[in-house]
């Protein structure tokens, strides 16, 4: 009699859980999709001078 009972408590259990799981899926998605775009990583450009004769370096992205 008691093994019924204890599968009727298995099952509301793994309903509840399902539906607290897709809940906070829920909520972690816009948070994940209104992520800030992150520039590319800064990396140096060289170039020769000729007229002054040297290599001139910048930052570009």
């Amino acid at each position: 009699m008691s093994l019924p009972r204890k599968n009727a408590m298995k099952t509301k259990h793994f309903i509840l859980s399902s539906i607290l799981a897709f809940a906070g899926l829920a909520l972690l998605a816009p948070a994940a999709s209104a992520a800030p775009y992150h520039h590319p990583k800064k990396h140096k450009v060289c170039k020769w001078d000729a007229r002054h004769h040297h290599r001139v370096c910048h930052w570009v992205r």
